[in-house]
């Protein structure tokens, strides 16, 4: 797992509660741990996601107002 950062605390609803506790059982985890997994790989594949938009965006002249 990464190093410990800043805390955030997300609300799920009571079934992906459940379900996000049965997987992390199966994986033989702390529920908490392998929130912050899910997390952090969403976080990852989403930036990827912006960052290579935003390459797109720069090269047609365009800016991101987020990053100015």
């Amino acid at each position: 797992m990464s190093e410990r950062g800043k805390e955030v605390r997300p609300f799920v609803s009571d079934d992906l509660h459940e379900k996000l506790s049965i997987i992390a059982d199966y994986r033989n985890l702390q529920i908490a741990e392998f929130a912050a997994l899910l997390l952090e790989k969403a976080i990852v594949a989403e930036w990827h996601e912006v960052s290579v938009l935003l390459e797109r965006a720069e090269r047609l002249g365009k800016r991101c107002k987020a990053l100015e």
